[in-house]
């Protein structure tokens, strides 16, 4: 399947599925567009809302492409801008954490990573739909990725130990085990859990985005590693870079706000623990 013919089929399904999403969850999208303060304009964070869910069938069809990527042919698909420091780190035979997020098509960004020969290791929640968790963990390993749900810190740090490049979502609401960071502009639960790894393993933790071009193939954008800062409590470590992922991940956003995923209720947790506390709520 082309580039072009699978944009085509993509478009097609993500509009099927935004059919099909509940209205209740279109709102909460819109309403997380204004939130950011991405835009004011009711017509324009509707196009946004809805170009957003669209995209879900790209990662839809994408899924299926896997069976015709190969190491062989990936650049064709995919380009990696920044891909000299994630060389620099294989080189030096050690770990990193990847600052994962549901940013683009986030399925093509770890199966061409894998094919790019950098050992990944995507770690997630066990699917409450058991065929469906099957199918993910199938497609995911047929390009080299390794999946593991979230067994805990010390497994993952062993993987860190070996070499592996260890995806973390940083981008959904944690609920009450996370820690207050800026994001668009208020203090957000945001999850801890690369900090906390990168201070335990002294590695980089590393920003990776996709984005879809005009012509349909991928751009991997690799940001600058982030360092925990030496000379300060641990409570302060894990608060500064904790806020340094989000700045990158807002960055982001604002540029491509129609390709992150408006549809979660990424506040939900923020606003509940704080209307306990303010007794608003």
């Amino acid at each position: 399947m082309s580039p072009k013919a699978a944009r085509k089929g993509g478009h097609i399904l993500g509009q099927i599925l935004w059919y099909l999403v509940p209205q209740k969850r279109k709102k909460l999208s819109i309403e997380n567009i204004y939130r950011a303060n991405i835009t004011k304009d009711a017509k324009i964070a509707e196009k946004i809302s809805k170009e957003a869910a669209v995209r879900l069938g790209d990662i839809g069809v994408s899924m299926f492409r896997f069976l015709l990527l190969n190491k062989e042919n990936i650049e064709k698909y995919v380009t990696i801008t920044g891909k000299e420091k994630l060389d620099k780190i294989k080189a030096m035979n050690q770990g990193c954490i990847l600052a994962a997020n549901h940013c683009g098509n986030w399925e093509i960004e770890g199966a061409a990573l894998s094919l790019f020969g950098y050992p990944i290791l995507a770690v997630g929640m066990e699917q409450s739909n058991k065929g469906f968790d099957k199918f993910l963990r199938k497609y995911r390993s047929m390009v080299g990725q390794k999946v593991e749900y979230k067994t805990g810190v010390r497994n993952i740090y062993k993987r860190l130990r070996e070499g592996y490049f260890v995806g973390l979502l940083c981008d959904q609401d944690p609920g009450a085990t996370g820690i207050l960071s800026p994001l668009f502009g208020e203090e957000t639960l945001t999850p801890t859990g690369p900090a906390h790894l990168a201070i335990m393993t002294d590695l980089p933790v590393i920003p990776v985005f996709i984005h879809m071009k005009e012509n349909g193939l991928y751009e991997i954008v690799v940001e600058d590693p982030l360092y925990v800062r030496q000379g300060k409590s641990k409570k302060e470590k894990v608060q500064l870079l904790t806020d340094e992922i989000n700045e990158c991940l807002e960055k982001w956003i604002r540029t491509y706000p129609e390709e992150w995923f408006w549809l979660h209720n990424r506040w939900k947790h923020t606003d509940r623990l704080y209307g306990q506390k303010e007794g608003t709520k």
